[in-house]
């Protein structure tokens, strides 16, 4: 689903209709709870490399596991803007599954699998994330804001060797990523367009987390509509750094469509 043009595309609209408009003028700015329930389609690209707590990792989920999305799961949205202040906390999860034969020697989780061998590979990725925003510039129509938050991720991985004697491995890394970034805000149309903007970048002893997207939202009602997102972001963690000796480096890209509700 190519929606990033598109969504750039419906971000821009309500931005431009605030050309010529008096700084005093326009509709009071939106306020209040918005819950939304949206359809995503994430796809994940991770590798290991190294060892932490004494268990050795040397893994790619795409080029050794094949892992591939499995079907299209739902999240959630609920966020409450302010005149100054707004929050925000979404909910995610994938499912992924591959199943191949090894085309190399692996390591997972201090587990060893040699080349050839058919392995079969389940994983659950669930991302909560909850995000406050300080806007320091604020117009009837738009606004700049500083954010601030925390993104917590938990993957679930299990992977069955089918050989003479099957065994299977289990994995559960949890990561914990602070958020710091801006994001830019507009309407239109007396508030029935809305789009967002935003970055955020971490770094922290060598490791870094930088994400970006863009949120546009179409209400047919003043109170019901429908939003379509796009989001892409990337952490890398060399060795040395807040995991010992592993290295570790993850592409995780959404794109997603769903309902919103203002109340």
């Amino acid at each position: 689903m190519r929606l990033a043009p598109m969504l750039f595309l419906l971000a821009s609209i309500p931005a431009f209709a605030q050309l010529g408009r008096s700084s005093d003028g326009g509709p009071v700015p939106l306020s209040g709870w918005t819950l939304g329930l949206q359809r995503v389609q994430p796809s994940l690209s991770a590798s290991l490399e190294g060892s932490r707590d004494g268990k050795a990792s040397l893994v790619d989920t795409d080029a050794d596991l094949g892992l591939a999305r499995d079907g299209n799961p739902l999240g959630v949205l609920l966020e409450y803007q302010g005149a100054a202040h707004g929050f925000q906390f979404t909910y995610d999860s994938a499912r992924y599954r591959g199943n191949r034969d090894l085309p190399r020697a692996i390591f997972l989780d201090g587990t060893p699998y040699a080349a050839g061998t058919p392995l079969q590979t389940q994983a659950k990725v669930e991302v909560l994330e909850g995000l406050w925003t300080y806007k320091f510039v604020r117009r009837p129509d738009a606004w700049l804001g500083f954010d601030l938050g925390v993104q917590l991720l938990r993957m679930d991985l299990k992977a069955l060797a089918a050989t003479a004697i099957p065994s299977t491995q289990a994995a559960r890394p949890t990561g914990v990523l602070p958020q710091v970034g801006l994001t830019g805000w507009s309407s239109g149309v007396d508030g029935l367009l809305e789009s967002r903007v935003y970055a955020r970048y971490m770094t922290y002893r060598g490791a870094t987390s930088f994400r970006y997207g863009v949120d546009a939202r179409a209400y047919l009602y003043p109170k019901f509509g429908l939003r379509a997102f796009f989001e892409d972001g990337r952490v890398r963690v060399p060795r040395g750094s807040v995991e010992g000796d592993l290295e570790v480096r993850a592409d995780r890209r959404i794109t997603g469509l769903g309902l919103v509700i203002r109340f």
